[in-house]
């Protein structure tokens, strides 16, 4: 990777070498005056919840290295300001993407804990690449716990642009936008062009059933508006992974959906229930 090991300064935007071409990345430096805790490697949201997520992940990313965390925030293959066309994204080259960042921020962890911080999508992503690589925890941002739960609700969204644009040609169901995949192998959904090997991927993972090592994992969500039966699926699925080792921890969290609101928002409340978790009081 391209960045120097030494000098960082506080926040250091860079590209790191990556196969294809460069990913962009954000680094924030642990605050030199506080103990190194280890590191936390950020998993971006799908599509434009990127960069409706953007605003929070910064926020949470400076209080994590206030405390002595080293964090890294990278934009994956065909996503943000990384090279390559979302077209040609995968599943798989993605868990390459958080690999290479995982190896290189493990070197400025000094020993640490390593974590995966994934939004929405991302969490999910987060989840697998924890199957196979040195973690020891991850932190979930009300997360999609099922791939095929998330592209319907893209979908859905995209549909819904569609009337909202008047166009009786451009109308139809999530049924008939996926026949479509299948036949032609490429749709255009909300300005993304998805390719049917990405969907078939995402629309494959399942967290319930993914092999999870032994890690502590903290799930923040939202609880509206069906609490019970938010918190029934957090226990179900921490039963699940309880077999293998990993431990869940749920923490409802009441604030703006801010990863699909139409303007940038914040939920201070997110903020702060993560940072009671992870940053110590002083």
């Amino acid at each position: 990777m391209n960045a120097p090991l030494l000098s960082l300064p506080r926040v250091l935007p860079f590209f790191f070498d990556a196969e294809p071409g460069t990913r962009f990345s954000l680094y924030h430096a642990p605050a030199p005056q506080v103990r190194t805790r280890g590191a936390i490697l950020y998993v971006h949201p799908f599509a434009d919840e990127l960069n409706k997520s953007r605003r929070m992940a910064t926020l949470q990313a400076r209080r994590f290295a206030a405390a002595g965390y080293a964090v890294l925030q990278i934009d994956m293959f065909g996503c943000g300001d990384s090279c390559g066309d979302f077209s040609s994204a995968r599943w798989e080259l993605w868990k390459r993407d958080l690999e290479i960042a995982r190896a290189w921020l493990a070197e400025r962890a000094g020993g640490g804990p390593m974590h995966l911080w994934g939004i929405r999508l991302g969490g999910l992503l987060a989840l697998d690449f924890a199957c196979s690589a040195p973690v020891d925890g991850v932190i979930l941002w009300q997360p999609f716990l099922n791939g095929r739960t998330c592209i319907n609700q893209f979908l859905r969204q995209g549909l819904a642009a569609r009337m909202r644009a008047g166009d009786p040609a451009l109308f139809g169901t999530t049924s008939q936008l996926r026949a479509d995949l299948l036949t032609r192998g490429m749709i255009e959904v909300g300005g993304y062009e998805l390719a049917a090997p990405l969907i078939q991927a995402i629309d494959a993972c399942d967290a319930a059933a993914l092999p999870l090592p032994p890690c502590q994992v903290h799930w923040f969500a939202s609880a509206s508006p069906a609490p019970s039966r938010l918190a029934a699926s957090a226990a179900r699925i921490a039963r699940r992974w309880s077999a293998r080792g990993a431990t869940l921890h749920f923490h409802a969290v009441e604030g703006a959906p801010f990863w699909g609101a139409n303007d940038i928002v914040e939920c201070p409340a997110l903020l702060d229930a993560t940072s009671a978790v992870f940053v110590p009081e002083a």
